[in-house]
């Protein structure tokens, strides 16, 4: 009978404590992989956080835990493992709020990782589940930020509409549609004329410059050796030297002119972004 008793009474002091104990390896776990993450130890903060979920899989906070994972990946440049973990997270969530917390999370890492048509799958998503006001601007913000990345300067236009009245942003829009692009067929076409003349509409001075003197010099070599009647000569230095220099010139010339775009383009999508992440800053 005192067995028993002595038993019992073992029972009642001991199980708070080991109940207690799981309850603090549950938080030294996570203050663990927190405080790797604040060391930027971040492969020692996802074995942390890795473990949690391993002994506490029913736990309400596994899926910002596997948020926490994805952070540590993205921070390290680990795109891919970084959008598994937070898609876990997605999968984990209990509410909708949290739901969609966690994929403007994941939406910011897609755009992160230049993925922008992912990115804006999962904004759309967040916007159809009736999302709260903030939640609903910040997936707008977002989905203008994937197309300003992608210079599809009409949608990031229709976007930005419903998010803001602002007149500045609009004329830097209005302006960056209205760019002076560079045609790539033109510049090819000149420099099939005039070696080196696309890039020089492109441009590039030096470059074209560069190409003229060259194809110049190559093209005189060609001709002196006909007039010279060496044809055998004049063949193969056509065929093996000018030629080779002659169509990489138009293949410069395409890409001077692409080049330019790309510049111009991106000088417009930067100066937008600058301008929105103001308007933002005041919201």
């Amino acid at each position: 009978m005192k067995t028993k008793l002595g038993v019992i009474l073992s029972l009642v002091i001991f199980l708070p404590l080991f109940s207690n104990s799981a309850s603090l390896a549950k938080q030294d776990l996570l203050a663990f992989g927190d405080h790797f993450v604040t060391l930027n130890n971040y492969d020692a903060a996802i074995t942390e956080y890795k473990r949690f979920i391993f002994f506490h899989p029913d736990d309400p906070r596994v899926a910002e835990t596997y948020n926490r994972i994805g952070l540590a990946y993205r921070s390290q440049g680990l795109w891919q493992e970084g959008i598994v973990s937070m898609r876990n997270a997605v999968l984990h969530a209990i509410t909708p709020t949290e739901k969609s917390e966690f994929q403007l999370t994941l939406a910011v890492t897609h755009i992160a990782s230049k993925n922008y048509d992912l990115a804006r799958l999962e904004l759309i998503k967040v916007m159809l589940r009736n999302a709260n006001v903030t939640t609903y601007r910040r997936s707008l913000f977002l989905q203008a930020v994937t197309y300003i990345y992608q210079f599809r300067w009409e949608e990031a236009d229709e976007i930005l509409r419903e998010y803001t009245t602002d007149e500045s942003l609009y004329q830097l829009i209005e302006k960056a549609k209205n760019l002076p692009h560079k045609s790539r067929k033109v510049a090819k076409v000149l420099s099939a004329i005039i070696p080196g003349a696309g890039q020089m509409y492109a441009g590039k001075w030096g470059g074209g410059l560069n190409a003229l003197a060259l194809n110049g010099a190559l093209g005189y070599v060609t001709v002196d050796a006909i007039l010279n009647r060496y044809y055998v000569d004049a063949a193969l230095w056509t065929y093996f030297i000018f030629s080779r220099y002659y169509l990489g010139n138009l293949y410069r010339a395409e890409v001077a002119a692409g080049t330019v775009n790309q510049e111009q383009s991106e000088r417009a999508a930067v100066n937008i972004l600058q301008r929105l992440q103001e308007i933002a800053n005041k919201k």
